[in-house]
């Protein structure tokens, strides 16, 4: 029997219902909602069944899948391997363990290709794929089961997490004839980075993928150490309006072409991240996106947000940049204390981290009045206050703000008070986020007295300032200033404790 809410509810036109229905998704309402009337349980059908996760452990089947009464409903779906081969790859060569579903120690063997590709084609809303497994493991997926995806004729995204991407199989254009125009393709790694490099026709079979999809693409994420960057440069891209390329930087003859080449098809890009690592043998100069010897013409009108790892002031692309940007980061990667605290898993890696001198040399170059966010990672020396002046003069519009301050022989007078007096000239600034290592495992209180000093100069109580502390479980931490009761009372702030956030160091987190 119909309700008098949901019979109110039924004057509500679809679109309008939809997002009542999706609006009460975050705090689980939409659940306890659906049960109160078959006709509202039909409706939120479509919100409740949007988003599906499959946990897939046995070769994938009709009883180990969605009911086939939710296929209409579902637009993403995420299948998450648990293959008891996931692990075979690493013992093979020493005991060669007993393999379940799979002849192959680095193929996966549970994604059947008929069964995927019959069912995804029967799910009328389906747009976005995932697949993602959970551990540290070289798991590689075929090309039977990518190409039975990767074809569903609906689908215009695709993310592969963590498995090797065709590790075993060289392709050839007539192999991808029928793949769906996707909008969306993701490569991602997050873990054994050094393991990619074993397998490198990847990088051929990614190139012959992404190929096929250049006219579509708009939005591309790859594992710099399989990116096919032939291809990047081969190709015009006249839809891509994001690229990011993460992963250590491997100098070969393609990759070390200057990125203003590299990349200077792609004439709609509006976002390019670079998060690359260097290798020790590997100079900061070969990650220049423009050199000055370079002849070349700025290929990105309309770029708004851009993420350069380890930047050099001699990179003429920083005086190029349009006045349509937004978000800029220049930073290490991964963010440079790692380097110390985990130097036995990164030996193999190095930081060449700018001082405040050499920023203070590049950033003069950027005339992007507009820009919101900017992030900075630098040694602090004898310039870092008119390095702090010249970001509050260049960047007056900045709503948000990240710097990560490190000690250098030289060392730097500015103090938290110097810190705070010098951004309290950024007005429109809403986010403050400060990591300083003159602070090392720094105690809640140290931290809390430098929030209050900064706080207090800044005179700003809207601005949310965050920092950084280091520890086994690095976080960031929101103080908020506190009303003095009276005048002689010194500045105070307090801590959210539930309002920490961790620190960001993908692609590098239990890597190696």
């Amino acid at each position: 029997m119909m309700t008098e809410n949901s019979d109110s509810l039924c004057r509500l036109n679809t679109d309008v219902l939809l997002s009542v229905f999706e609006h009460s998704l975050p705090d689980r309402g939409l659940r306890s909602l659906s049960s109160s009337c078959r006709w509202i349980r039909e409706e939120t059908m479509p919100v409740l069944f949007r988003r599906c996760l499959v946990t897939v452990a046995e070769p994938i089947c009709a009883d180990r899948f969605l009911p086939q009464t939710l296929w209409p409903y579902v637009y993403h779906l995420s299948l998450r391997d648990e293959c008891p081969d996931r692990a075979a790859a690493r013992f093979y060569s020493s005991r060669k363990p007993r393999l379940h579903f799979t002849d192959d120690p680095l193929l996966c063997g549970i994604m059947d290709p008929e069964f995927l590709r019959t069912t995804l084609r029967a799910m009328p809303r389906l747009q976005s794929i995932s697949l993602d497994f959970m551990c540290r493991e070289s798991h590689g997926l075929g090309w039977d089961s990518l190409a039975a995806i990767l074809s569903t004729p609906q689908l215009r995204s695709f993310t592969l997490a963590q498995f090797m991407f065709s590790p075993r199989h060289s392709l050839t254009t007539d192999s991808v004839e029928f793949l769906a125009p996707l909008t969306t393709f993701r490569h991602e790694q997050r873990a054994l980075r050094s393991e990619l490099r074993r397998f490198l026709c990847q990088e051929a079979a990614l190139g012959v993928v992404i190929g096929r999809l250049r006219h579509t693409l708009e939005c591309l994420l790859l594992a710099s150490e399989v990116a096919p960057f032939r291809t990047l440069m081969a190709n015009q891209w006249p839809r891509l309006k994001e690229l990011h390329l993460i992963g250590d930087f491997h100098p070969s003859p393609d990759s070390l072409i200057p990125f203003v080449t590299l990349l200077a098809e792609m004439p709609k890009l509006r976002v390019l991240k670079l998060e690359l690592a260097l290798r020790s043998y590997v100079h900061r100069k070969d990650l220049k996106l423009w050199p000055l010897d370079h002849e070349a013409r700025f290929p990105w009108p309309d770029l708004v947000d851009l993420v350069v790892s380890f930047p050099s002031p001699e990179d003429r692309i920083y005086s190029h940049l349009p006045r349509s940007m937004r978000r800029l980061s220049l930073r290490c990667t991964p963010h440079h204390y790692f380097y110390s605290w985990k130097e036995n898993r990164l030996s193999h890696l190095h930081s060449p981290i700018l001082h405040a001198s050499e920023m203070l040399k590049l950033l003069p170059h950027i005339n992007t009045p507009d820009l919101e966010e900017l992030c900075l990672e630098y040694r602090a020396d004898a310039a870092e206050d008119e390095l702090l002046v010249c970001v509050a003069q260049r960047f007056p519009r900045l709503t948000s703000l990240e710097m990560h301050r490190f000690q250098s022989d030289t060392g730097s007078s500015v103090t938290a008070t110097g810190v705070g007096l010098r951004l309290a000239k950024l007005e429109k600034l809403l986010t403050l986020r400060l990591y300083d290592d003159n602070l090392p495992l720094p105690r809640f209180a140290t931290l809390q007295r430098n929030a209050a000093i900064i706080a207090d100069k800044l005179a700003r109580p809207d601005v949310r300032l965050w920092l950084l502390r280091i520890s086994s479980d690095p976080c960031w931490y929101p103080y908020r200033l506190v009303a003095k009761q009276s005048v002689d009372e010194e500045p105070r702030v307090e801590v959210n404790p539930l309002g920490h956030s961790g620190l960001q160091v993908y692609p590098f987190d239990d890597d190696y």
